[in-house]
């Protein structure tokens, strides 16, 4: 019985939030949260490996859409089409965006955000640190 208990506490645990209709309307505040393409984020949800969001080409989003990851809340969201340019998140993918803005709807079981303000901080370029030391 008490092994029972320990595997359920341990897959809630590792479990992924998921999204439910209530979150809608819902201020969200993000810091440093990663730009990822949809398809990795995917990916990492089920392997439970979110090394794939900053390894994921950004070619990924072109073809499946943008997402960023919250790492304090361990929350995926879709970004609304609005407010945000694409070309600002190609230049920051893999990178990270500090933003506010408001849950308004879903897509799949992602919520879908869109972003009012927002500061996105581009991956650093191989070799950025060379010479520090």
């Amino acid at each position: 019985m008490k092994k029972l208990m320990l595997g359920i506490a341990l897959t809630t645990v590792l479990a992924i939030p998921s999204f439910s209709d209530e979150k809608v309307g819902e201020d969200v505040d993000l810091s440093s949260a990663v730009i990822t393409a949809k398809s990795c984020a995917e990916k990492a949800k089920e392997t439970g490996s979110f090394e794939l969001l900053s390894s994921c080409p950004p070619a990924e989003a072109a073809k499946t859409g943008y997402v960023i990851y919250d790492v304090t809340e361990n929350t995926f969201y879709a970004i609304a089409p609005k407010n945000v340019y694409y070309f600002e998140l190609d230049e920051g993918f893999g990178g990270s965006i500090d933003a506010s803005g408001k849950v308004v709807g879903k897509e799949g079981d992602i919520p879908v955000l869109e972003i009012k303000e927002y500061k996105i901080s581009p991956k650093p370029k191989a070799g950025f640190f060379k010479g520090c030391l």
